[in-house]
């Protein structure tokens, strides 16, 4: 009896087994609106550590949005603003995402973009949906 109270004194003791612990994963909303239509904005800035990035256009008709990812369209550049890539120069606005009325961009580790996210939409005050985790 002694032995079977013993034991049962340390397993509650020792609580329940665990496992290696596990990271729980925040979710942090940063939606935007837009100030000014087709003119870019700062969505993150460069180098910020996250686990997953979800982007979405909030319009359900009309509006398209464009999210770029790379650091090649800066705050301030306008869809015609001509930008130079590895391939010659086009506009900021073919240098972009396209996500059209309700669609995302999503990207999980280890393939995160880390320069700077710059987005616009077609309309000031269009909204932008931009979570992390």
């Amino acid at each position: 009896m002694q032995r079977l109270f013993a034991l049962l004194l340390l397993l509650v003791a020792c609580g329940p087994a665990r496992g290696d612990s596990a990271t729980t994963l925040v979710s942090q909303n940063f939606s935007v609106t837009i100030t000014t239509g087709n003119t870019f904005q700062t969505l993150r800035p460069l180098n910020q550590n996250y686990n997953s990035l979800t982007i979405q256009n909030n319009q359900t008709s009309g509006d398209n949005c464009w999210v770029e990812v790379t650091g090649l369209v800066a705050a301030g550049n306008t869809l015609s603003t001509s930008v130079t890539t590895g391939n010659g120069t086009t506009t900021a606005q073919q240098a972009s995402i396209l996500l059209t009325p309700s669609s995302s961009y999503q990207r999980y580790f280890p393939y995160l973009p880390r320069g700077p996210i710059v987005v616009t939409c077609a309309t000031t005050g269009d909204s932008i949906y931009v979570d992390t985790q």
